[in-house]
């Protein structure tokens, strides 16, 4: 029996002996579906055009996909089964990802431990930013991005931690390996340079993306107490690593601990937080919230589940910020204004997209301080209705709907950023007022209105006017280490200096974070 992937121009056939789901084929060859509840049918994003001899549509299909899309031969992954030869179609919905690769510049001092190219990747829950150096006087020559293949094991990192203790270790190596190969050829070809003629690397990444790149066993980070028994900080070939098509030495960045990962350390270096002469906040807003206060000589780190919803994952009409992504939402004279990506009709919503909304529906009264939506007494119950038995909101202008359950994602996920910034800076024996600067990392961040995330509560009262977007500040220090061997060394310093606030075990947190699930 045999599976056919069309992706674009290119054709892959894929050989399967017993009747099995889509979405465990595809998992294994790295095709791009979204599909955050990890197969689980709850989440009903793993949208695929599927034809050939499949199992019947469930009732579940039945359910949810409109005539139209049942005419096309639409199916969810996980929940069709392949019974004999079938070819399977790339869902147009996940093209033009907008993949964050800026980042502030850096200074450094050439002193590099590669000799003719080199490559600085960041490994992230929900992307992959990859750069492409010339070694000898650290010119950026091309820049590539990807949406990281393993988010079909599921949106988060807890997911893709069961699903490699349960037998899939393998084929989540096996998937971000082939995307990070495609990242550096994609970079090497417009260059006109051989793959082979990339002699160093830097790939960073959290501690969980660093153990399932590497196969290595994640059970040491999956249980309490959560200690990890590898941190990284080290060199190793990428024939070793399951890469043999690339003839490179690789630098994996020290890890600080099981949840504040080498992405941290390498933030730390772009960001230079450790020469800071006030308080200052490191925070990469994710999946995982992870965060860094320095205060005087001393690194406190920390990281919080916040769940995939500011990616745009685990909303009803959630999406990466791609074209007919809605990314921005303001209010003006009385109206509620949505920006959409691309120009064209709206399809969903991204992360940045959620939080203005959210914001906005404080503002005018649609939500309120518990996390209700009120049907009634304001100026847009013409947009409220009804969904699947539960009270949503249609953001006018659009096709858009945010479903009270989508406001109960955003209201843990921002609670725990919130609660975790407030923790830290407990710890560190000061105030929310004694904190200076907001550095705010990552892809989300940079596209992310500090206003609308004060407003609700994603960070603390007043951090707004504190707040400084830096972008990829993880892929810029891996590029540090790439180029300069003694911020290689810094690197590890920094990451041994830094002492973790385990938020699990801290009442403080559980007390903080409960306050902070009211939208003040």
């Amino acid at each position: 029996m045999k599976l056919q992937i069309i992706k674009g121009t290119e054709s892959t056939i894929l050989e399967y002996i017993h009747p099995t789901l889509l979405s465990t084929l595809l998992t294994q060859t790295g095709f791009p579906i979204d599909m955050p509840c990890g197969g689980n049918q709850r989440c009903l994003k793993c949208k695929v055009i599927a034809r050939g001899e499949l199992s019947a549509l469930s009732a579940k299909e039945e359910q949810f996909l409109t005539d139209e899309e049942k005419r096309m031969g639409v199916r969810f992954a996980c929940m069709t089964t392949a019974i004999g030869d079938v070819q399977v179609t790339e869902p147009t919905q996940l093209e033009n990802q907008q993949i964050m690769t800026d980042g502030q510049k850096f200074n450094v001092e050439l002193a590099p431990w590669g000799s003719v190219y080199g490559v600085a990747i960041d490994i992230g829950t929900t992307t992959v930013a990859a750069y492409l150096y010339r070694i000898e006087d650290g010119q950026l020559l091309q820049t590539s991005g990807a949406k990281n293949p393993q988010s079909s094991f599921g949106a988060d990192v807890v997911s893709r931690i069961e699903k490699a203790l349960n037998g899939s270790a393998a084929a989540l190596s096996s998937v971000i390996r082939h995307c990070l190969l495609d990242l550096v050829q994609q970079m090497c070809t417009p260059q006109g340079l051989n793959i082979h003629e990339v002699d160093s690397a830097v790939i960073t990444g959290n501690t969980a993306m660093l153990y399932l790149l590497c196969e290595h066993s994640p059970a040491s980070i999956a249980t309490a107490p959560f200690l990890q028994d590898r941190f990284f900080g080290e060199f190793i070939q990428s024939s070793k690593l399951g890469i043999p098509e690339l003839n490179t030495r690789v630098y994996l960045p020290r890890c600080i601990s099981a949840y504040v990962g080498g992405d941290i350390t390498t933030a730390m270096l772009a960001s230079e937080v450790y020469k800071s002469f006030s308080p200052t906040l490191l925070v990469d807003i994710g999946t995982n919230g992870e965060m860094v206060l320095h205060k005087d000589s001393q690194l406190l780190g920390c990281s919080t589940a916040a769940g995939p919803a500011f990616e745009g994952a685990g909303i009803a009409m959630g999406m990466p910020a791609a074209d007919g992504a809605i990314s921005m939402v303001t209010l003006q004279d009385g109206l509620i204004i949505c920006g959409i990506i691309g120009g064209v009709p709206s399809k969903g919503i991204c992360g940045s997209g959620i939080v203005d909304a959210v914001a906005v529906m404080l503002e005018c009264g649609i939500v309120d301080e518990t996390g209700c939506m009120v049907e009634e007494n304001h100026n847009f119950t013409d947009f409220m209705v009804e969904i699947d038995d539960q009270i949503a909101f249609q953001l006018p202008g659009t096709s858009v709907i945010i479903t009270q359950k989508d406001i109960r994602a955003i209201q843990l996920g921002k609670a725990a950023i919130c609660a975790g910034i407030l923790t830290l800076i407990d710890s560190a024996g000061l105030t929310e007022d004694d904190v200076s600067y907001l550095l705010i990392a990552g892809g989300f961040g940079s596209f992310l209105n500090v206003q609308s995330a004060e407003r609700i509560g994603l960070i603390p009262l007043g951090f707004a006017a504190k707040a400084t977007a830096i972008g990829n500040a993880a892929a810029m220090g891996a590029a540090m280490i790439l180029l300069s061997l003694p911020m290689l060394k810094k690197s590890e310093q920094l990451a041994i200096q830094t002492q973790t606030v385990e938020l699990t075990t801290s009442a403080s947190f559980m007390d903080t974070y409960v306050n902070c699930m009211l939208f003040s």
